[in-house]
């Protein structure tokens, strides 16, 4: 029996549904929104701080929508996640809201740990009070370290930090524990996605970021020697793999999410592609003795668990191509982003 393929309608959906999105206004949570109200759910809170990746503007044409409802409030702030959840009593919760750029960790380790550790401990306790029947936590392949070569099953991260390098990186492995440990009292998931992409993206990520300086004619910094190697995740792909796990999920359990490259993908190749699908030239790219502290070599996950319960991702190519063209179509929104992007970057003015 052939499983279903990327983007058809899958039968499980979240008709009736009433969610409650943290971190909904932001990239991938914004993506998730769109979808659950698009397979019927009854209402979607968006509870968001709307710090500088968060943006209404990935979420515009739902303000009419009787069904979206947008809430500011603070993950970590037991008040505001509380009022919400009195206010509109969700049945399941999707916990998208985190701080999430390993650079910018770096240099503000506290409130990464302060959000993504202490905020899941509120949301996970106000959802317990709340009477929630679902919990689907947002965490991440970087739980699991680096590897130079196999793949990662969901039991392969050792409690604790473990190999996660990062301050980002060790604060969503402590948040991803804390989840699993609540399993007894609460029904709740983990999903460890891959590297993500897609349109909306803040262009502070690498893919973004070499897209937008492409079309601005400026050069593509390439860290290190550009073989480094991840898993490209769609967003939208991954938006119908938390709508599988909400429904389909085993409480208590973890799930990898990612697609399987073959051959693997490296930053360089990556670059190259891009200068090509541009009709731009290779003295763009500019290689750059800067690199990233922690910058991990090869991260690879096994994600047959959630392809068992239904998943799978598109062709990856062609999403790339859709994400171009999406920014080339949008430069009013990613300009507005570029300086604040720019200025965690030590190579920005070299480059």
């Amino acid at each position: 029996m052939m499983g279903p393929h990327a983007g058809d309608i899958l039968p499980l959906e979240m008709k009736g549904r009433r969610i409650l999105v943290t971190g909904g206004a932001g990239f991938l949570g914004s993506h998730f929104v769109r979808d659950a109200l698009a397979s019927g759910a009854e209402r979607v809170v968006n509870f968001d701080l709307l710090t500088y990746a968060g943006d209404r503007r990935r979420l515009a044409g739902l303000e009419d929508d009787p069904r979206y409802v947008f809430v500011r409030g603070d993950v970590a702030s037991a008040s505001d996640v509380g009022a919400a959840m009195r206010e509109h009593a969700p049945d399941v919760v999707v916990h998208y809201g985190a701080d999430t750029h390993v650079t910018r960790s770096e240099s503000d380790p506290e409130r990464f740990f302060s959000t993504n550790v202490e905020g899941t401990r509120t949301m996970l306790d106000a959802s317990i009070t709340a009477g929630v029947t679902k919990f689907v936590h947002i965490s991440t392949d970087e739980v699991y370290g680096p590897t130079l070569e196999g793949a990662f099953h969901e039991n392969d991260k050792p409690v604790g930090i473990g190999g996660a390098t990062s301050p980002y990186a060790q604060s969503k492995t402590l948040g991803d524990d804390l989840v699993l440990s609540y399993a007894g009292r609460l029904a709740a998931v983990v999903a460890r996605p891959t590297n993500a992409f897609g349109p909306w993206q803040f262009p502070e990520k690498a893919f973004p970021r070499w897209i937008v300086r492409a079309l601005s004619g400026d050069s593509l910094p390439v860290w290190g020697d550009g073989l480094y190697i991840r898993q490209w995740l769609f967003a939208e792909d991954f938006a119908r793999a938390i709508e599988i796990l909400a429904e389909r999920g085993t409480p208590g359990e973890a799930y990898n999410v990612g697609p399987t490259h073959d051959p693997e993908i490296t930053n360089i190749d990556l670059v190259r592609w891009l200068l090509r699908y541009l009709d731009l030239d290779d003295d763009r790219i500019k290689m750059t003795a800067y690199d990233r502290p922690d910058h991990d070599r090869r991260y690879a996950v096994d994600s047959s668990k959630i392809a068992a319960l239904g998943w799978a991702s598109g062709d990856v190519w062609k999403q790339f191509g859709k994400t171009v063209d999406w920014y080339r179509a949008n430069g009013e929104w990613w300009k507005s982003h570029v300086a604040e992007a720019e200025s965690i970057y030590s190579d920005s003015k070299s480059a």
